[in-house]
Parts: C-alpha cells; sequence; structure tokens
C-alpha cells in the first residue's frame, strides 16, 4: 500500500521539532548513547551536599530536551523537579540573566503551589515587587509604554524586556539583581522546608541564544547564586568560545551532550571515512524504535542501505535524523511507493541539504577542520564585527563536534556537505 493512509503514521512518528518529553515516548523511543551526560549528573547530584550549577551543551536538535526529560524522570522522587522553558517564556532577541533568574522564581513559586504545597502568599509577591524596581522601557515602543514577556504579563507585571539591554547606561541594576536573587532564593527555602525535600530546576531553551545574550549570562556569577541545583542548556559555540571558557571557572561543571559519530578518527584525533558501527547502530535504533510502534507490517519500511545513509548524512545530529526519515516518507509518497530505496534516501538528503548555506570564507576553515579535526582560530570581519569562523560553523551545523573516548574531542565537516567541500577543494586545485 503506498497512500495517504499507509504513511500517516510513519510521517507522524518522525516530528524534528518534537522532542521526546512524555513519559511514554521516552519509555518507547529513547535511545541512550555512550556518554550520555544523564549518568554523570545523576553521580553527580547523588554525591554532591551542597547546590551544584551545571551546563549542559551541545548542537541545536542533538537531544538535550530529551536527554534532560529523562533527568526529569530519573529524580522525579527523590527531588521536587522544576523545569523551565526559557526559549517559550522569555523574548528571544531581548532577555538577560534577570528575567530568567525571575522566570526561575516565578516557575518555582507556579510548580509548587499547583501541586497543593502552602508557601506564604508574599512570596511571590516580594518578588514582583522587586523586580518593579529596575524601571526600563522597550526601545520598540513609540509610547514608551512598558511591558514584559508574556509570562511576566500574566504574572501581573507591566514592564519591559531586557533588564540589561535597554537600561539606561546610568541606572545601577545590581542592588536590585541582589534584591530579586534574595527573592528567589526565599521562594526556594520555604518550597523545600515546605516539602522536606531538594529542589532541582532544569533551565531549557537557553542554547537558543545568541553569542552577545549567552555572554552576557553566562559570563556573570548571578545565575550561579540560587541555592538549589540547577542546570542550563548552553549554545554549542559558546561553550568552545574564549568566553564559555570562562564561564567554566564559575560554574561547577559543563557536560557535553555528544552527537553519535557516523565516521571514526584516527590515533592522531583526525576524521577518516571509516563508518562508527557504534555510533550509526544508537541512530538506527532511533528510528527502528518508533517504526515497532506500527507493528511488523512497517519493520521493513527502510530498506537498509536507505537506512544507512539517512544515518550517515545526519552527523548524528538527532533532529537531523528525524528530519531526513520525514522527508524520506513525504518523497516515497509522491512517488506512490510503498519502502524508502536507497534512491529515495538519496532524494531526501538532496532536499535536506537546501537547508544549510555555505559562503564562500566558510571553505578553507571547513577544509582545515576535515583534515585535522580540530577548531581553527581563523576570523571573517562581517557587518557585526569579527566572528570567529569556527563559532559560526559549529552554531549552525555546518561543523559538528564527536567525543572518542581515549582522544577526547574532535570535529568533523557535517556529512552532509561533504560533495560541497569536494566540489571546492576540485575548483581550486584547478584553478592553481
Amino acid at each position: 500500500m503506498s497512500d495517504i493512509r499507509f504513511w500517516r503514521p510513519v510521517y507522524q512518528l518522525f516530528k524534528p521539532d518534537e522532542p521526546l518529553s512524555k513519559p511514554e515516548e521516552l519509555r518507547n523511543f529513547y535511545v541512550e548513547r555512550d556518554g550520555s551526560p544523564v549518568r554523570s549528573l545523576v553521580s553527580s547530584l547523588e554525591l554532591s551536599d551542597v547546590p551544584e550549577k551545571f551546563l549542559l551543551a551541545g548542537h541545536r536538535g542533538g537531544g538535550k530536551t530529551t536527554e534532560l526529560r529523562k533527568l526529569q524522570q530519573r529524580f522525579e522522587v527523590d527531588y521536587t523537579v522544576i523545569w523551565v522553558d526559557a526559549d517559550t517564556a522569555l523574548d528571544r532577541y531581548n532577555v538577560g540573566y534577570a528575567e530568567v533568574i525571575v522566570l526561575i522564581g516565578l516557575k518555582i513559586f507556579e510548580t509548587v503551589t499547583q501541586a497543593g504545597w502552602r508557601l506564604p502568599e508574599n512570596l511571590q509577591q516580594d518578588l514582583l515587587e522587586s523586580l518593579k524596581t529596575v524601571i526600563y522601557q522597550d526601545q520598540g515602543s513609540r509610547s514608551g509604554q512598558i511591558g514584559l514577556p508574556k509570562f511576566f504579563q500574566d504574572a501581573g507585571i507591566a514592564l519591559s524586556v531586557g533588564l540589561q539591554r535597554d537600561t539606561t547606561k546610568t541606572l545601577n541594576i545590581r542592588p536590585a539583581l541582589t534584591e530579586i536573587i534574595s527573592r528567589v532564593n526565599a521562594i526556594i527555602e520555604a518550597a523545600e522546608a515546605e516539602k522536606q525535600q531538594k529542589l532541582l530546576v532544569i533551565v531549557d531553551g537557553l542554547d537558543r541564544r545568541d553569542q552577545g545574550t549567552a555572554k552576557e549570562m553566562f559570563c556573570s556569577p548571578l545565575l550561579t547564586e540560587l541555592n538549589c541545583h540547577i542546570i542550563y542548556s548552553i549554545p554549542i559555540a559558546f561553550r568552545y568560545s574564549t568566553e564559555g571558557k570562562a564561564a567554566l571557572e564559575i560554574f561547577d561543571k559543563c557536560l557535553d551532550l555528544d552527537n553519535p559519530p557516523v565516521f571514526k578518527c584516527n590515533e592522531q584525533g583526525c576524521p577518516t571515512t571509516q563508518p562508527d558501527k557504534v555510533g550509526r547502530h544508537v541512530l538506527q535504533s532511533v528510528v527502528q524504535k518508533r517504526l515497532a510502534k506500527l507493528g511488523d507490517s512497517y519493520q521493513t519500511l527502510f530498506q537498509p542501505e536507505a537506512l544507512t545513509l539517512l544515518c550517515e548524512k545526519s552527523g548524528g545530529v538527532m533532529r537531523e535524523l528525524i528530519r531526513l526519515a520525514r522527508t524520506a516518507c513525504e518523497i516515497a509518497l509522491a512517488q506512490k511507493l510503498a519502502t524508502i530505496s536507497l534512491d529515495i534516501a538519496r532524494a531526501a538528503v538532496r532536499e535536506e541539504r537546501k537547508i544549510y548555506s555555505i559562503r564562500d570564507y566558510h571553505f578553507p576553515v571547513l577544509q582545515t577542520v576535515h583534515r585535522t579535526g580540530q577548531p581553527t582560530s581563523a576570523t571573517h570581519e562581517g557587518a557585526n564585527g569579527k566572528v570567529v569562523i569556527f563559532d559560526e560553523l559549529l552554531q549552525y551545523k555546518l561543523i559538528l563536534g564527536y567525543e572518542d573516548p581515549h582522544l577526547g574531542r574532535w570535529f568533523d565537516v557535517n556529512p552532509i556537505l561533504f560533495e560541497d567541500l569536494e566540489r571546492w577543494q576540485a575548483a581550486n586545485s584547478s584553478a592553481t
């Protein structure tokens, strides 16, 4: 069968923008990878007797949210876990550590009160009042009207986003931030006393911020001054930047969610063309676990060589694998086929390649990384100033990071771009 009724259940299982979050999804579809940060976090939290502050880095779409949901599930008995989605609750383009701190406080209060805990009613109001001590204006509003992200508005606040970026230079907001932190810590203390259970706060979505915002937030010690266990997700490009290295001195530990490698590196940590069977097995299992839900009739939907190609061209990035699988389903349906062949997989790869944009100045760095497996410090002077090209390539997944248990961190060009690099090399070779 090759009609819409056949392909609909498959298509709906492959949703690239929806991480695994529900207990049933985690139980049925989660595949643990080697070096999962969940195991390290579990050990660190079980050993520690003081509040720990962690960072979690990984490529966008690499599975950080799913791993954090798995951690939430693991600790929901031993801790009161507070999930904070900073991406949906805060303005994506104008946010800093002050808004994050306030959001954490409000989410703690909201979560525990919804669970029936009895906290002093004045705690939330005290937090909101301390926020109002910082007055700042929305630059995009001609009328000068004051307004906050919707989450804060729902809490009854009427101010503007951007405590750092839009505050006048003459305003000293540090005393106000100190008071805000104190109010949030009062909420934490009351919550832990009420339940006689420690809090674990997971702040997801901060990895979607730009490099400048990440620097403002994570190079400041303010996000470590809350008195509970906290895990923050961060952009991978920031993780390997100069500023990111400074942030590691402030937080207790930075953990990496590594992509399952699709190729091996050699003894010098340089990329090779030798397939990594372990990494590819993890990726194949991600697809096969979803298909298992549909029964035996779908188990051979992907021909082996087609699935191998999709796993390879995903580069080990979970979202890219799911997107490639979904695109392959669309193409097979359009061609009225009932299986995904190698030709269909190749067509899906060509279609997904279109979302990547390579600039001329990217190619020399891509070539160097593909040869050495290591970062470079080469820069480019663009419209927004000087940028480290490697950081840019990492942020946009033109370069992907991997971890070898013996050799450590290594990098390679995203496999979906291999042909682009080869064409550039051939053109430059013939020109010389």
